[in-house]
Parts: C-alpha cells; structure tokens; sequence
C-alpha cells in the first residue's frame, strides 16, 4: 500500500510538470524510444507485456516478479550521425518487488563553430545522458504499480543543463479475457539547472493509456494506445487531429521463439507526411528472435523519405 501512496502523491505534486505536444518542452531525447521491441510496435505500447528489461521502458510496472535476472543492451542509428543506445538491468529484490536500472546516453555528432560572420572557430559537440532506477510491485493479484526515477544530463556546446523526473505505471492484466490494461505518466519533473538564467522550461509529459488483447485462437496480439491525452490536439480536421493521440500495433507470434511485430503512429505520420513519394512516415515494424536465455531484436522506424532509424537490441536472463 506504502508503494501505491507513494505513486498518487507524486501524480498530485507534479502534476503542473505535463508540457505542450511536440516542439514546446525540454529534453525532447526523452520521448525516443530504447527498445526494439517497443519500436517496432509503434512507440511507447504500455499494456503490452513483453518478457525481458526493455519492458521497463515503457512502463515501469510492466516488470514483475516472474521474471528473472536480465540484462538488456540497446543500440539506434538515427537519422544522420545521431546514435544512441542504453543498458538496461533487472532483478528481484524480495518476493514481490523487482529493481531494476539503466543508462542512456544519445550522441548527436560534430558541429561546426563559427561566430557572427561565419568565421570557423573549430568543431563542438551535444550529448545527453540518463541514468535511472526502477522498481515495480505487485500491488494485489494482477495489478502492479511501477516507478521509474530518471537523472536527465544535457550539454550544447558550453551550455549545460540537468533535470529530475518520473516515470510512474500501473498495469492490469485480465487473464480470462487475455486483455492487458496499462496507464503511465512519463517525464513528470522539472529542470534543476536551465541552458541560460530565467529561462526554466517544461518537460516533454505524457499520459498514455493502453489495451493489449491477445487473440484466443490464433497467435496475434493487438494493441491500441492513446498518448499525450493530458492535451487534447483538436483543430478544425478534427478526425486527423483526434487520430494524432493514437498508435495501433499487432504482434504476431508473441509468445514463441520468433515473433514478427509492427505498428503505425498516426501524429508521426501526419506531421512528416511529406507528398506521395513519402507515404510510410508512421510505419514501423521488427523482429524478435528468442533462443533459450539470449533474445535479439531488430526494429526499423520509417521517419521520412529515404530517411529511417533502426535499431538492434540484445537481452539476456542472467538466471
């Protein structure tokens, strides 16, 4: 009960941190996806249950108890020379609660120096990192709450900036109906040191809530999830604009050996939805291959023509 308290008071004292929709908040790296897995479902899915570390990610409480010792390793080639990756840890602590932590960092290349006539002063660099620890608890029987406590680290140039924030997860699971539910509440914090003096900005908040619904006869895994839902974006399109808070995504195969998964974001789509030589912003798909205690997973995001980012992950369970 101490667990849940804790989750609902942070709910109601950060609940001034929830920011715009994309483009109007800081540490934006925050709402890139770390896991394949995830990736190839479309983005942060929190109702869809997938064995191993990464699961964390997306929702904090999806970590339970029934899983073992695992470690997750993570690796994205961005658009351009932008990379990131992370590693990912997961244990059990006691009978009911799992901890676990990670490291991100996100490395966005060499920029050119130049000063107000554009005379080349030499070369700097921008680099973000992460470093977080979670823990999920089964609260009562198929009902978990999970927290994650996120370290953010950020530096452009000489400017330099750091933050605190919150990830918090609950998760539902309705064996009989095979119907998975989860909410999260990503990036609730604040900045602790801004770029430049009184110039204090919102994180990139985001409300999600997610079904998972797993097929009785046949092995597929569907999964609709709707994010940003703490700022409703209605404009005069209201269909487009009322679509752009949701992701659909399918897994086929979910719980075997090799499982095939994709998903569609409709605001990815519809903000970089260039012409009819760019149909596929949105689109994602990936792969999942599990042998024994070692999983590999590959995922490909379509971003915009000629332009996609992919993704290789590797886990293993440690025990």
């Amino acid at each position: 009960m101490k667990f849940l308290v804790t989750i609902l008071f942070l709910v109601l004292t950060l609940k001034t941190s929830f920011a715009q929709l994309g483009g109007e908040s800081v540490f934006p790296f925050l709402n890139l996806n770390m896991s394949s897995n995830y990736a190839a479902l479309g983005g942060f899915v929190p109702a869809a249950k997938i064995k191993g570390a990464n699961s964390l990610t997306s929702n904090p409480a999806l970590i339970d108890t029934l899983d073992n010792m695992s470690v997750a390793l993570n690796f994205i080639s961005y658009v351009d020379d932008i990379n990131y990756g992370s590693i990912l840890y997961c244990g059990k602590i006691c009978k009911k609660t799992m901890l676990s932590g990670y490291v991100e960092f996100f490395d966005y290349g060499d920029f050119l120096l130049t000063d107000e006539a554009a005379n080349e002063l030499g070369n700097f660099t921008c680099k973000d990192h992460v470093f977080a620890v979670s823990s999920s608890r089964e609260i009562f029987k198929n009902f978990r709450a999970g927290i994650t406590m996120k370290s953010v680290f950020s530096k452009m140039e000489t400017y330099f900036s750091n933050g605190l924030c919150f990830d918090l997860g609950l998760l539902y699971i309705f064996d009989s109906q095979k119907l998975t539910f989860g909410f999260t509440a990503m990036n609730l914090g604040f900045q602790l040191k801004t770029y430049t003096e009184n110039t204090r900005e919102k994180l990139p908040a985001d409300l999600r809530f997610s079904v998972s619904k797993t097929l009785e006869h046949a092995p597929l895994r569907f999964s609709l999830t709707a994010h940003n839902i703490q700022k409703p974006k209605l404009d005069d399109d209201f269909l487009t604009s009322f679509a752009d808070h949701f992701i659909i995504s399918a897994e086929l195969f979910p719980e075997k050996t090799v499982s095939l998964k994709g998903g569609f974001n409709f605001l990815a789509h519809n903000d970089l939805y260039i012409s009819e030589m760019s149909p596929f912003p949105g689109f994602s798909f990936g792969i999942d291959v599990r042998i024994k205690r070692f999983s590999i997973q590959y995922s490909r995001q379509c971003i915009a023509f000629g332009a996609a980012s992919n993704m290789i992950s590797a886990e293993v369970i440690m025990r």
